[in-house]
């Protein structure tokens, strides 16, 4: 079972789907490719319905979405652990659903990764309608893949023999 699973939660429309363009890229690079085997990518559209299973075993669970918080669009989320003090209504995917929520249910349950690390990307104005993301998500989406690359790299390299 792969120990690392990267999940891109999103839909075809707009900024909605930086987190499976993310997993799209990350699946044809040939840089991830050597760690076949011990990594999942996967692409969610339906957290509460999905997430739960895919985060099950996992040591390592990359989470990328695009969320609307506070910030201009494009701006960079990274998290490691969700802190306590935000509400549900203050992070939350563009799903509706409170990430926060999920991840209790998954510690709770015992199913969910030893670590977790969540990339989200302010959405849009257009992250309801369309079907491109603009400018300022793109150029976010590009630096998560090399980020996450980098993630996958270095939890590979603690967990080789």
């Amino acid at each position: 079972m792969p120990h690392l699973t990267v999940i891109g939660i999103g839909s075809p429309f707009a900024d909605d789907q930086a987190g499976w363009h993310v997993v799209r890229a990350l699946a044809a690079s040939d840089r991830i490719a050597a760690y076949e085997g011990r990594i999942m990518l996967a692409s969610c559209r339906s957290p509460a319905s999905e997430l739960l299973n895919l985060l099950a075993g996992a040591d390592l669970a990359i989470m990328v979405d695009a969320v609307r918080y506070c910030g201009a669009p494009g701006t960079l989320y990274r998290l490691t652990d969700l802190p306590s003090s935000l509400s549900a209504t203050q992070f939350l995917s563009s799903h509706g659903l409170d990430m926060a929520t999920v991840l209790a249910l998954a510690a709770t349950l015992e199913c969910g990764p030893r670590q977790m690390v969540i990339y989200g990307i302010e959405a849009g104005s257009n992250s309801d309608n369309g079907v491109s993301m603009c400018r300022d998500v793109r150029r976010t989406v590009n630096r998560v893949i090399d980020a996450i690359k980098s993630d996958i790299e270095t939890h590979c390299m603690k967990k080789s023999p």
